[in-house]
């Protein structure tokens, strides 16, 4: 990853349902650099970046827009015309700007991509982790449907990510009020 972002504040924009157009459209009039995860790039086709771990998710026909991203494509998985990244376990931070750690869902592996790019903050749009939906239409099938049992163990691999990340002195802030995620 690159260190583009150093001292600033960047955004990363999950699917929860919490994600509006409005908060979109406020990340963009203050120019905030922004790491789109999966579909919410339909959101916010301007971001920075795309990040989608999953090579099933790239390839699926119905995503075949994805390819067309204007900005920084970004996965652990290997697909043509996408950067891999390399994972290097479950919890905690790499500080290896070509590593992340996968805690287990898309959100924690773009938090700690933005990290790397050496933000100073960085806000989380959508990170509601306590209900079934998207803020999107649910992905097509084969493609799974997170349930809301992984969303205890993700919370908690989090809590790992944060307090790396404080160490580091990367604030995270999450914009979303009535998240379930409480470690920023």
């Amino acid at each position: 990853m690159p260190r583009c972002f150093e001292g600033r504040t960047v955004c990363v924009m999950a699917s929860g349902p919490s994600l509006k157009r409005e908060a979109v459209s406020a990340v963009h009039a203050a120019g905030i650099p922004t790491m789109a995860i999966n579909s919410t790039f339909r959101l916010y086709p301007q971001a920075w970046g795309l990040y989608g771990a999953d090579r099933e998710w790239w390839l699926h026909p119905e995503n075949k827009d994805a390819m067309e991203f204007a900005g920084l494509k970004i996965s652990v998985s290997k697909v043509e015309g996408v950067k891999q990244i390399r994972e290097t376990g479950m919890t905690g931070f790499d500080p290896d700007p070509g590593c992340i750690r996968l805690g287990g869902n898309s959100g924690y592996q773009a938090v700690h991509l933005m990290a790397h790019t050496g933000a100073a903050r960085i806000l989380l749009l959508g990170f509601d982790m306590s209900g079934p939906g998207h803020c999107h239409a649910d992905h097509p099938a084969p493609l799974r449907t997170t349930p809301v049992s992984v969303y205890d163990r993700w919370i908690q691999r989090f809590e790992t990510l944060a307090i790396e990340l404080d160490r580091v002195g990367v604030e995270v802030v999450n914009c979303n009020l009535e998240s379930a995620l409480k470690c920023f």
